[in-house]
């Protein structure tokens, strides 16, 4: 094995590049855009010097510790347990996930206990034996009320769907809370990197043996001259739509300066009917910067078609029929012994980025292990 092309230099990527490279092949990675670290990118904003996420909050998070000495290599970290607040018409901000201080402060209740708690939802909840989707998921929870308020109508914004349309998935990664634990995730593990997410990719493509073009689009016939490909493009795209495009929806990301701002946690979703699911306050985040103004995103998603086809988050169906379509264009592409399809858009997958990380690196490992027995 020679030479291998890598296409996309987010975390699939990269993590895919250095571990090839570390086993003595030489790799070439391009990405069309003009930096690092894909939609992880991280930069310092020039006018306030407050690190802004260009494509929305990203916290690393996971109970993987092979995940966390791996990335160590090139990153040192700054821990930080993940916040999230909703806010309610009539109540202000209540924590997210659903805790007892949530539904103390929405219904001026004074809920003690654990057992207090899970009586008052024992009220509440509906009963679906067998969940059909992510209401009836929701719903078995939280009852109707509290679905709709902070999951249904974050969905129809997020998705275009009703809740009922999704799969139960959607909220299966939303922990159960019980008592007033107001964190967010319950990974062992939850920090950010010291120097930025920038910084961490330029340490992890820091090799002898990778050569690295950013502005560089992929077009097909990039691939001749190289053994293999590794390709996070959208998958649908290589197979010219033969089947039909994969429905993905898409993020505009609004970044302003604003004076004199509050919010006690770094991000707050919207539970009203405006298109905007989420605002950030980036000098909340740690090592991020601060000062008397406050540089906020807000988050408005939309059709992946009418945002330049940026592609952030594959659209499953409860109905399969997404599902049953990317089912398809894989069978294709495992016709192709040269080329292997990575993360989010290649294999039309949410992955968090631990996630992509572990399985960016079992897809290397494989690769190494069929080139050293042929």
């Amino acid at each position: 094995m020679s030479r291998v092309l890598v296409v996309g230099a987010g975390f699939a990527g990269a993590v895919v590049a250095r571990e090839l490279a570390d086993r003595g092949i030489d790799v070439d990675l391009i990405d069309r855009r003009d930096h690092l670290a894909g939609n992880a990118f991280d930069p310092v904003d020039a006018a306030t010097g407050i690190r802004v996420h260009r494509f929305g909050p990203h916290i690393f998070h996971t109970s993987d510790r092979q995940v966390v000495d791996w990335l160590s290599r090139f990153t040192g970290w700054l821990p930080y347990r993940h916040r999230v607040e909703a806010f309610v018409a009539g109540v202000g901000h209540v924590p997210l996930p659903i805790n007892r201080t949530t539904l103390n402060r929405l219904y001026g209740l004074e809920l003690r206990t654990e057992p207090e708690m899970r009586a008052f939802l024992d009220r509440v909840r509906a009963s679906h034996p067998r969940p059909a989707n992510a209401r009836e998921a929701a719903e078995n929870l939280y009852g109707a009320e509290l679905t709709e308020l902070f999951f249904a109508r974050y969905s129809r914004k997020m998705w275009e769907l009703d809740l009922a349309d999704l799969p139960s998935s959607v909220v299966a990664r939303l922990p159960v809370r019980y008592d007033d634990n107001p964190e967010y995730f319950d990974d062992a593990f939850q920090a950010l990197p010291d120097l930025g997410y920038g910084a961490l990719f330029e340490n992890m493509l820091d090799h002898e043996r990778i050569r690295v073009r950013l502005a560089t689009p992929f077009s097909r016939g990039c691939e001749r001259g190289y053994d293999h490909v590794f390709t996070s493009a959208a998958i649908d795209d290589w197979f010219d739509l033969r089947f039909g495009p994969l429905p993905y929806r898409s993020i505009r990301f609004a970044h302003r300066v604003v004076a004199d701002h509050r919010q006690s946690v770094p991000t707050v979703n919207l539970t009203d009917a405006s298109p905007v699911t989420r605002i950030t306050d980036w000098r909340l985040y740690p090592g991020h910067g601060a000062g008397a103004d406050a540089l906020l995103t807000s988050e408005t998603p939309c059709s992946y078609e009418d945002n330049g086809f940026e592609r952030y988050y594959p659209a499953k169906r409860v109905d399969g029929v997404p599902q049953e379509r990317y089912a398809r264009y894989r069978a294709l592409a495992d016709a192709l012994p040269s080329v292997t399809f990575i993360g989010r858009c290649g294999q039309y997958q949410y992955f968090d980025m631990h996630q992509v990380v572990a399985n960016s690196r079992l897809i290397a490992r494989r690769f190494l292990a069929t080139a050293a027995a042929a």
